[in-house]
Protein backbone atom coordinates (compact mmCIF):
# COMPACT_ATOMS: atom_id res chain seq x y z
CA UNK A 1 0.00 0.00 0.00
CA UNK A 2 1.60 3.26 -1.09
CA UNK A 3 0.01 5.47 1.50
CA UNK A 4 -1.15 4.84 5.04
CA UNK A 5 -4.90 5.21 5.37
CA UNK A 6 -5.68 8.10 7.71
CA UNK A 7 -9.44 8.08 7.33
CA UNK A 8 -12.63 6.18 7.78
CA UNK A 9 -16.14 6.57 6.38
CA UNK A 10 -19.68 5.67 7.26
CA UNK A 11 -22.15 6.14 4.39
CA UNK A 12 -25.85 6.30 5.14
CA UNK A 13 -28.16 5.82 2.18
CA UNK A 14 -31.53 5.78 3.88
CA UNK A 15 -31.71 5.81 7.64
CA UNK A 16 -31.00 8.69 8.26
CA UNK A 17 -5.90 15.49 1.61
CA UNK A 18 -4.83 18.90 1.93
CA UNK A 19 -7.61 20.75 3.65
CA UNK A 20 -6.94 21.80 7.22
CA UNK A 21 -9.40 20.26 9.63
CA UNK A 22 -9.45 23.18 11.99
CA UNK A 23 -9.29 23.36 15.73
CA UNK A 24 -11.76 25.44 17.70
CA UNK A 25 -11.26 28.60 19.67
CA UNK A 26 -13.21 29.94 22.60
CA UNK A 27 -15.63 31.46 20.08
CA UNK A 28 -16.97 27.94 19.47
CA UNK A 29 -17.73 27.19 23.10
CA UNK A 30 -21.28 28.41 22.64
CA UNK A 31 -21.84 25.88 19.83
CA UNK A 32 -20.57 23.02 22.01
CA UNK A 33 -22.74 24.02 24.95
CA UNK A 34 -25.75 24.41 22.66
CA UNK A 35 -25.27 20.86 21.36
CA UNK A 36 -25.16 19.51 24.91
CA UNK A 37 -28.41 21.33 25.72
CA UNK A 38 -30.07 19.79 22.68
CA UNK A 39 -28.86 16.27 23.44
CA UNK A 40 -29.37 16.19 27.24
CA UNK A 41 -31.54 19.23 27.99
CA UNK A 42 -32.40 18.17 31.53
CA UNK A 43 -28.76 17.56 32.51
CA UNK A 44 -26.79 20.13 30.52
CA UNK A 45 -25.93 22.10 33.65
CA UNK A 46 -23.79 19.22 34.91
CA UNK A 47 -21.32 19.43 32.02
CA UNK A 48 -18.40 21.79 31.48
CA UNK A 49 -16.53 22.21 28.20
CA UNK A 50 -12.91 23.09 27.43
CA UNK A 51 -10.79 22.97 24.29
CA UNK A 52 -7.42 21.23 24.17
CA UNK A 53 -4.82 21.02 21.37
CA UNK A 54 -4.75 18.19 18.88
CA UNK A 55 -2.29 15.42 19.68
CA UNK A 56 0.30 14.97 16.92
CA UNK A 57 -2.11 16.50 14.44
CA UNK A 58 -5.02 14.25 15.41
CA UNK A 59 -8.26 15.14 17.19
CA UNK A 60 -8.59 13.99 20.79
CA UNK A 61 -10.96 14.23 23.73
CA UNK A 62 -10.95 13.79 27.50
CA UNK A 63 -13.66 13.04 30.06
CA UNK A 64 -13.28 13.44 33.80
CA UNK A 65 -15.15 14.57 36.91
CA UNK A 66 -14.32 17.62 39.00
CA UNK A 67 -16.33 19.21 41.79
CA UNK A 68 -19.41 17.23 40.85
CA UNK A 69 -19.27 18.26 37.18
CA UNK A 70 -18.51 16.18 34.08
CA UNK A 71 -15.66 17.87 32.20
CA UNK A 72 -15.65 17.38 28.43
CA UNK A 73 -12.47 18.45 26.66
CA UNK A 74 -11.82 18.23 22.95
CA UNK A 75 -9.78 19.73 20.14
CA UNK A 76 -12.97 21.14 18.54
CA UNK A 77 -16.75 20.91 18.80
CA UNK A 78 -16.83 17.48 17.16
CA UNK A 79 -14.32 16.15 19.70
CA UNK A 80 -16.31 17.61 22.59
CA UNK A 81 -19.47 16.00 21.21
CA UNK A 82 -17.59 12.71 20.86
CA UNK A 83 -16.57 13.00 24.52
CA UNK A 84 -20.21 13.52 25.46
CA UNK A 85 -21.24 10.46 23.44
CA UNK A 86 -18.50 8.37 25.06
CA UNK A 87 -19.67 9.41 28.51
CA UNK A 88 -23.34 8.69 27.75
CA UNK A 89 -22.58 5.25 26.31
CA UNK A 90 -20.06 4.07 28.86
CA UNK A 91 -21.20 5.70 32.10
CA UNK A 92 -24.99 5.96 31.70
CA UNK A 93 -25.51 3.07 29.23
CA UNK A 94 -27.44 5.37 26.89
CA UNK A 95 -27.60 5.29 23.12
CA UNK A 96 -28.45 7.88 20.47
CA UNK A 97 -29.08 6.42 17.02
CA UNK A 98 -31.05 6.96 13.79
CA UNK A 99 -33.55 4.31 14.86
CA UNK A 100 -34.26 5.61 18.34
CA UNK A 101 -32.77 7.20 21.42
CA UNK A 102 -32.40 5.64 24.86
CA UNK A 103 -31.56 8.35 27.38
CA UNK A 104 -32.68 7.10 30.76
CA UNK A 105 -30.43 9.41 32.73
CA UNK A 106 -30.47 9.38 36.54
CA UNK A 107 -31.10 12.64 38.34
CA UNK A 108 -27.50 12.53 39.57
CA UNK A 109 -25.08 11.69 36.79
CA UNK A 110 -22.38 9.06 37.45
CA UNK A 111 -18.92 10.48 38.11
CA UNK A 112 -15.82 9.46 36.15
CA UNK A 113 -13.38 7.83 38.55
CA UNK A 114 -10.30 8.20 36.34
CA UNK A 115 -9.75 10.60 33.44
CA UNK A 116 -10.46 9.13 30.01
CA UNK A 117 -8.19 10.25 27.14
CA UNK A 118 -8.81 9.20 23.53
CA UNK A 119 -7.01 10.10 20.29
CA UNK A 120 -8.42 9.25 16.86
CA UNK A 121 -6.05 7.61 14.37
CA UNK A 122 -8.07 9.15 11.51
CA UNK A 123 -7.61 12.59 9.99
CA UNK A 124 -10.77 12.39 7.90
CA UNK A 125 -14.08 10.97 9.11
CA UNK A 126 -16.45 11.32 6.17
CA UNK A 127 -20.22 10.91 6.05
CA UNK A 128 -23.06 10.73 3.49
CA UNK A 129 -23.11 10.37 -0.27
CA UNK A 130 -25.20 11.69 -3.14
CA UNK A 131 -27.92 9.07 -2.80
CA UNK A 132 -28.49 9.93 0.86
CA UNK A 133 -29.72 13.36 -0.15
CA UNK A 134 -32.70 11.76 -1.91
CA UNK A 135 -33.19 8.34 -0.41
CA UNK A 136 -33.57 10.14 2.90
CA UNK A 137 -33.16 13.92 2.91
CA UNK A 138 -35.29 15.32 0.08
CA UNK A 139 -37.81 16.95 2.42
CA UNK A 140 -35.75 17.56 5.54
CA UNK A 141 -36.18 20.90 7.30
CA UNK A 142 -33.71 22.63 9.60
CA UNK A 143 -34.97 20.81 12.70
CA UNK A 144 -34.22 17.43 11.14
CA UNK A 145 -30.89 18.59 9.73
CA UNK A 146 -29.88 19.91 13.15
CA UNK A 147 -30.61 16.50 14.64
CA UNK A 148 -28.45 14.82 11.99
CA UNK A 149 -25.54 17.23 12.44
CA UNK A 150 -25.65 16.60 16.19
CA UNK A 151 -25.54 12.84 15.48
CA UNK A 152 -22.54 13.33 13.17
CA UNK A 153 -20.70 15.34 15.82
CA UNK A 154 -21.48 12.78 18.53
CA UNK A 155 -19.95 10.10 16.30
CA UNK A 156 -16.83 12.03 15.35
CA UNK A 157 -17.73 12.99 11.76
CA UNK A 158 -15.67 15.96 10.61
CA UNK A 159 -15.98 15.79 6.80
CA UNK A 160 -19.65 15.70 5.71
CA UNK A 161 -20.86 15.97 2.15
CA UNK A 162 -22.91 19.19 1.78
CA UNK A 163 -24.97 19.26 -1.43
CA UNK A 164 -28.12 21.08 -0.34
CA UNK A 165 -28.87 24.38 -2.09
CA UNK A 166 -26.66 23.98 -5.15
CA UNK A 167 -29.47 24.36 -7.70
CA UNK A 168 -29.71 28.09 -7.13
CA UNK A 169 -25.97 28.39 -7.81
CA UNK A 170 -26.45 26.60 -11.13
CA UNK A 171 -29.37 28.90 -11.90
CA UNK A 172 -27.27 32.02 -11.32
CA UNK A 173 -24.36 30.71 -13.35
CA UNK A 174 -26.45 29.68 -16.36
CA UNK A 175 -28.55 32.84 -16.27
CA UNK A 176 -25.34 34.86 -16.37
CA UNK A 177 -24.56 32.95 -19.58
CA UNK A 178 -27.86 33.98 -21.14
CA UNK A 179 -30.10 31.04 -20.28
CA UNK A 180 -33.75 31.79 -19.51
CA UNK A 181 -36.13 30.25 -17.01
CA UNK A 182 -37.68 28.34 -19.89
CA UNK A 183 -34.26 26.96 -20.87
CA UNK A 184 -33.67 25.72 -17.33
CA UNK A 185 -37.17 24.33 -16.76
CA UNK A 186 -36.18 21.13 -18.56
CA UNK A 187 -32.82 20.98 -16.75
CA UNK A 188 -33.61 20.95 -13.02
CA UNK A 189 -35.17 17.76 -11.71
CA UNK A 190 -37.71 17.56 -8.93
CA UNK A 191 -36.45 17.25 -5.33
CA UNK A 192 -36.79 13.45 -5.18
CA UNK A 193 -34.29 13.03 -8.05
CA UNK A 194 -31.65 15.60 -7.17
CA UNK A 195 -28.86 13.08 -6.63
CA UNK A 196 -29.17 11.68 -10.15
CA UNK A 197 -29.46 15.17 -11.58
CA UNK A 198 -26.43 16.39 -9.63
CA UNK A 199 -24.39 13.40 -10.80
CA UNK A 200 -25.28 14.05 -14.44
CA UNK A 201 -27.57 11.05 -14.98
CA UNK A 202 -30.80 12.79 -15.92
CA UNK A 203 -32.43 16.13 -16.71
CA UNK A 204 -35.80 17.52 -15.65
CA UNK A 205 -37.25 14.34 -14.14
CA UNK A 206 -40.00 15.24 -11.65
CA UNK A 207 -39.66 18.93 -12.53
CA UNK A 208 -39.97 21.76 -13.16
CA UNK A 209 -38.44 22.89 -9.87
CA UNK A 210 -40.25 25.80 -8.18
CA UNK A 211 -38.20 28.92 -7.49
CA UNK A 212 -39.50 28.86 -3.92
CA UNK A 213 -37.84 25.48 -3.37
CA UNK A 214 -34.48 26.73 -4.64
CA UNK A 215 -34.72 29.85 -2.47
CA UNK A 216 -35.61 27.87 0.65
CA UNK A 217 -32.77 25.40 0.09
CA UNK A 218 -30.25 28.22 -0.19
CA UNK A 219 -31.33 29.39 3.26
CA UNK A 220 -31.22 25.82 4.59
CA UNK A 221 -27.72 25.19 3.20
CA UNK A 222 -26.42 28.30 4.94
CA UNK A 223 -27.83 27.00 8.24
CA UNK A 224 -26.31 23.57 7.66
CA UNK A 225 -22.86 24.92 6.81
CA UNK A 226 -22.83 27.39 9.70
CA UNK A 227 -23.57 24.67 12.21
CA UNK A 228 -21.12 22.16 10.72
CA UNK A 229 -18.31 24.71 10.62
CA UNK A 230 -18.84 26.06 14.12
CA UNK A 231 -18.49 22.48 15.39
CA UNK A 232 -15.16 22.12 13.55
CA UNK A 233 -16.34 20.18 10.49
CA UNK A 234 -15.07 20.84 6.96
CA UNK A 235 -18.03 20.32 4.61
CA UNK A 236 -17.53 19.18 1.01
CA UNK A 237 -19.26 21.31 -1.62
CA UNK A 238 -20.11 20.25 -5.20
CA UNK A 239 -18.15 21.19 -8.33
CA UNK A 240 -18.67 21.06 -12.13
CA UNK A 241 -18.17 17.84 -14.11
CA UNK A 242 -19.46 18.91 -17.51
CA UNK A 243 -23.23 18.29 -17.19
CA UNK A 244 -25.04 21.11 -19.04
CA UNK A 245 -28.72 21.95 -19.79
CA UNK A 246 -30.48 20.52 -22.87
CA UNK A 247 -30.72 24.10 -24.18
CA UNK A 248 -26.93 24.39 -24.24
CA UNK A 249 -26.82 23.20 -27.84
CA UNK A 250 -29.18 26.01 -28.84
CA UNK A 251 -27.37 28.71 -26.85
CA UNK A 252 -23.89 27.61 -27.87
CA UNK A 253 -24.25 25.76 -31.20
CA UNK A 254 -20.46 25.58 -31.67
CA UNK A 255 -19.92 23.89 -28.31
CA UNK A 256 -18.45 20.39 -28.34
CA UNK A 257 -21.04 18.24 -26.61
CA UNK A 258 -21.22 14.52 -25.97
CA UNK A 259 -24.29 12.52 -25.01
CA UNK A 260 -24.55 9.94 -22.26
CA UNK A 261 -27.55 7.86 -21.20
CA UNK A 262 -28.39 6.21 -17.89
CA UNK A 263 -30.83 3.39 -17.07
CA UNK A 264 -33.22 4.16 -19.92
CA UNK A 265 -33.59 7.87 -19.18
CA UNK A 266 -33.24 10.38 -22.05
CA UNK A 267 -29.71 11.40 -22.99
CA UNK A 268 -27.98 14.21 -21.14
CA UNK A 269 -25.35 16.52 -22.56
CA UNK A 270 -21.77 16.51 -21.28
CA UNK A 271 -19.56 19.39 -22.33
CA UNK A 272 -16.30 18.18 -23.83
CA UNK A 273 -13.34 19.13 -21.58
CA UNK A 274 -11.51 20.47 -24.59
CA UNK A 275 -14.18 23.13 -25.12
CA UNK A 276 -13.18 26.52 -23.73
CA UNK A 277 -16.59 26.81 -22.04
CA UNK A 278 -15.78 23.87 -19.76
CA UNK A 279 -13.22 25.69 -17.64
CA UNK A 280 -15.21 28.92 -17.78
CA UNK A 281 -18.37 27.35 -16.36
CA UNK A 282 -16.48 25.27 -13.79
CA UNK A 283 -14.60 28.29 -12.48
CA UNK A 284 -17.69 30.47 -12.46
CA UNK A 285 -19.66 27.84 -10.51
CA UNK A 286 -17.02 27.59 -7.77
CA UNK A 287 -16.76 31.38 -7.51
CA UNK A 288 -20.52 31.78 -7.16
CA UNK A 289 -20.69 28.92 -4.68
CA UNK A 290 -17.90 30.32 -2.52
CA UNK A 291 -19.48 33.78 -2.65
CA UNK A 292 -22.79 32.33 -1.43
CA UNK A 293 -21.72 29.56 0.95
CA UNK A 294 -18.03 30.10 1.75
CA UNK A 295 -15.62 27.19 1.43
CA UNK A 296 -13.42 24.73 3.28
CA UNK A 297 -11.61 23.96 0.00
CA UNK A 298 -13.07 20.47 -0.41
CA UNK A 299 -15.12 19.81 -3.55
CA UNK A 300 -17.05 16.78 -4.74
CA UNK A 301 -17.15 15.92 -8.44
CA UNK A 302 -18.06 12.54 -9.91
CA UNK A 303 -17.47 12.05 -13.58
CA UNK A 304 -19.42 9.29 -15.35
CA UNK A 305 -21.38 8.08 -12.35
CA UNK A 306 -23.02 4.82 -13.51
CA UNK A 307 -22.45 6.06 -17.06
CA UNK A 308 -19.96 4.62 -19.49
CA UNK A 309 -17.72 7.37 -20.90
CA UNK A 310 -18.09 8.00 -24.64
CA UNK A 311 -14.59 6.63 -25.19
CA UNK A 312 -12.01 4.61 -23.28
CA UNK A 313 -9.24 6.74 -24.73
CA UNK A 314 -6.86 7.53 -21.87
CA UNK A 315 -6.08 10.98 -23.27
CA UNK A 316 -9.77 11.93 -23.15
CA UNK A 317 -10.19 10.60 -19.60
CA UNK A 318 -7.04 12.37 -18.45
CA UNK A 319 -8.16 15.59 -20.08
CA UNK A 320 -11.62 15.65 -18.51
CA UNK A 321 -10.17 14.94 -15.07
CA UNK A 322 -7.57 17.66 -15.52
CA UNK A 323 -10.20 20.18 -16.62
CA UNK A 324 -12.48 19.39 -13.68
CA UNK A 325 -9.62 19.96 -11.25
CA UNK A 326 -8.32 23.04 -13.04
CA UNK A 327 -11.76 24.67 -12.96
CA UNK A 328 -11.78 24.17 -9.17
CA UNK A 329 -8.24 25.43 -8.71
CA UNK A 330 -8.78 28.47 -10.93
CA UNK A 331 -11.43 29.72 -8.52
CA UNK A 332 -9.84 28.28 -5.35
CA UNK A 333 -6.09 27.53 -5.50
CA UNK A 334 -6.41 25.48 -2.29
CA UNK A 335 -9.07 23.21 -3.78
CA UNK A 336 -8.99 19.47 -3.07
CA UNK A 337 -11.13 17.15 -5.18
CA UNK A 338 -13.03 14.46 -3.24
CA UNK A 339 -14.09 11.76 -5.72
CA UNK A 340 -16.42 8.83 -5.13
CA UNK A 341 -14.78 5.66 -6.36
CA UNK A 342 -18.14 4.07 -7.09
CA UNK A 343 -17.66 4.21 -10.86
CA UNK A 344 -14.67 1.86 -10.64
CA UNK A 345 -16.57 -0.89 -8.79
CA UNK A 346 -19.83 -0.29 -10.66
CA UNK A 347 -18.27 -0.80 -14.11
CA UNK A 348 -15.01 -2.73 -13.64
CA UNK A 349 -15.07 -3.98 -17.24
CA UNK A 350 -14.57 -0.44 -18.54
CA UNK A 351 -12.35 0.87 -15.74
CA UNK A 352 -9.18 -1.07 -16.32
CA UNK A 353 -5.83 0.11 -14.87
CA UNK A 354 -5.08 2.28 -17.91
CA UNK A 355 -8.39 4.13 -17.66
CA UNK A 356 -8.24 4.54 -13.88
CA UNK A 357 -4.68 5.84 -14.01
CA UNK A 358 -5.64 8.31 -16.74
CA UNK A 359 -8.49 9.70 -14.65
CA UNK A 360 -6.52 9.91 -11.39
CA UNK A 361 -3.05 10.92 -12.54
CA UNK A 362 -4.30 14.17 -14.07
CA UNK A 363 -4.63 15.60 -10.55
CA UNK A 364 -1.76 16.19 -8.07
CA UNK A 365 -1.70 13.56 -5.35
CA UNK A 366 -2.15 16.14 -2.59
CA UNK A 367 -5.20 17.64 -4.32
CA UNK A 368 -7.42 14.57 -4.53
CA UNK A 369 -9.00 12.17 -2.04
CA UNK A 370 -10.71 9.04 -3.38
CA UNK A 371 -13.62 7.42 -1.54
CA UNK A 372 -13.38 3.63 -1.85
CA UNK A 373 -17.13 3.64 -1.68
CA UNK A 374 -17.98 -0.05 -1.30
CA UNK A 375 -14.80 -1.11 0.44
CA UNK A 376 -16.34 -3.58 2.87
CA UNK A 377 -17.79 -5.61 -0.02
CA UNK A 378 -16.14 -4.68 -3.32
CA UNK A 379 -12.88 -2.85 -2.56
CA UNK A 380 -11.01 -1.19 -5.39
CA UNK A 381 -7.93 -0.02 -3.48
CA UNK A 382 -6.44 -3.53 -3.55
CA UNK A 383 -6.86 -3.71 -7.34
CA UNK A 384 -5.34 -0.28 -8.06
CA UNK A 385 -2.16 -0.30 -5.98
CA UNK A 386 -3.99 1.88 -3.42
CA UNK A 387 -5.31 4.25 -6.08
CA UNK A 388 -1.85 4.78 -7.56
CA UNK A 389 -0.68 7.10 -4.80
CA UNK A 390 -3.81 9.13 -4.13
CA UNK A 391 -4.98 9.44 -0.52
CA UNK A 392 -8.11 7.35 -0.12
CA UNK A 393 -10.79 6.58 2.44
CA UNK A 394 -12.06 3.13 3.38
CA UNK A 395 -15.84 3.30 3.06
CA UNK A 396 -18.82 1.27 4.16
CA UNK A 397 -22.22 1.18 2.42
CA UNK A 398 -24.34 -0.45 5.08
CA UNK A 399 -27.76 0.75 3.96
CA UNK A 400 -29.19 0.76 0.44
CA UNK A 401 -32.40 2.77 0.41
CA UNK A 402 -33.67 1.21 3.63
CA UNK A 403 -32.48 -2.29 2.73
CA UNK A 404 -30.18 -3.25 5.59
CA UNK A 405 -28.38 -6.50 4.82
CA UNK A 406 -27.21 -8.17 8.01
CA UNK A 407 -24.86 -10.99 7.03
Amino acid sequence: MKRTIQAILVLILAAGGSAALGQSSNNDLAAAYALIKRVVPGHAQYFKVAFIPQQQGKDCFEVESRAGKIILRGSNGVSVASALNYYLKNFTHSDISWNGTNLNLPARLPLVAAKVHKVTPYTYRYDLNYCTFNYTMSWWDWKRWQQEIDWMALNGINMPLALTGQNIIWQRVYKSLGFTDADLATFFSGPAYFNWFWMGNLDGWGGPLPQSFMDSREVLQKQILKRERELGMTPILPAFTGHVPPAFKKRFPQARLRKTSWSGFPDVYILDPGDEMFSKIGEQFIKEEVKTFGTDHLYSADTFNENTPPTDDSLYLNDISKKVYQSMAAADPAATWVMQGWLFSNNPKFWQPRQIKALLNAVPDNRMIVLDLYSESKPVWNKTDAYYGKPWIWCMLHNFGGNISLY
